[in-house]
């Protein structure tokens, strides 16, 4: 009855571990490479609906719903707008963070990757970091403004133009690679 007791805990721990060795991989696309499904994943796109957040901010608007609505439900209206101004600054934190990750894969993949070029790269990261955190705490507190949420939209749209150059870079590096030593692509 011992032996029975210890041996079950084993046989289900190795029915565990055969399940998952066996388990169904998801499998890459054809003619995709890893650079590519990483970027497929790491696509900035929440920084390009800046000019709506820049409309639903702006003073004018402001000053349009304070003339036209009743105090209370300008008042709503606008703490509604600066929550959506929230949950955008959400976003540009996710594409910034998509962005460092395929950065990070494209740093992998580059056959030179400077020391300055990583230095730039983590400094670039506390510059969004630092912006992110004031201009989150701004929105927070009620002060609207726009020039940092445009700051850091900016900086993510740059960032994300600089990622797709090094893909074009090294996927081109890749390919002469592949064709030098004879492999087709």
């Amino acid at each position: 009855m011992k032996e029975l007791i210890l041996l079950l805990p084993l046989a289900l721990v190795v029915l565990g571990l055969l399940l998952w060795l066996f388990r169904r991989r998801p499998t890459l696309k054809s003619g995709r490479s890893s650079l590519e499904n990483a970027a497929e994943k790491a696509l900035a796109t929440h920084y390009r609906y800046f000019p709506q957040v820049r409309q639903a901010l702006s003073p004018a608007d402001t000053r349009y719903l304070l003339r036209r609505l009743p105090p209370r439900m300008a008042k709503r209206v606008l703490r509604e707008r600066r929550a959506v101004a929230r949950k955008f600054l959400a976003g540009l934190h996710e594409d910034f963070s998509n962005l460092e990750r395929l950065a990070r894969v494209v740093a992998a993949l580059s056959p030179v990757v400077s020391r300055e070029q990583e230095t730039e790269r983590i400094l670039l990261g506390l510059r969004f970091r630092v912006l992110y955190l004031w201009t989150w705490t701004r929105l927070s507190t009620g002060s609207v403004s726009l020039e940092p949420i445009e700051r850091l939209s900016v900086l993510i749209g740059q960032y994300a133009n600089r990622m797709e150059r090094a893909m074009a870079a090294v996927a081109a590096v890749s390919k002469q690679e592949n064709v030098s030593t004879g492999l087709s692509a």
